[in-house]
């Protein structure tokens, strides 16, 4: 079996989404209206995954859901 490469990160995040503030997703609750659009943002100022350097990379992620992401779903 292969072993994990040792990794770190060190950065900035940024979030945004059509919820009200605070976000009850980030509580692990429904979103508001039940329907969540969002965008989160990283930057890495430093980082590593194994040999591979990671500084200055950024990431951008949009995202949309509906009910409560955390909770468990039961059938198809």
């Amino acid at each position: 079996m292969n072993a994990v490469p040792q990794w770190r990160l060190a950065g900035d995040w940024f979030d945004i989404c059509s919820c009200d503030i605070p976000c009850p997703c980030e509580f692990a609750q429904r979103p508001t209206g039940n329907h969540c659009q969002g965008v989160l943002a990283w930057h890495v100022r430093e980082g590593q995954y194994g040999d591979v350097k990671l500084d200055g990379l950024t990431l951008v992620a949009l995202g949309e859901f509906e009910g409560n992401l955390w909770a468990a779903r039961q059938g198809p």
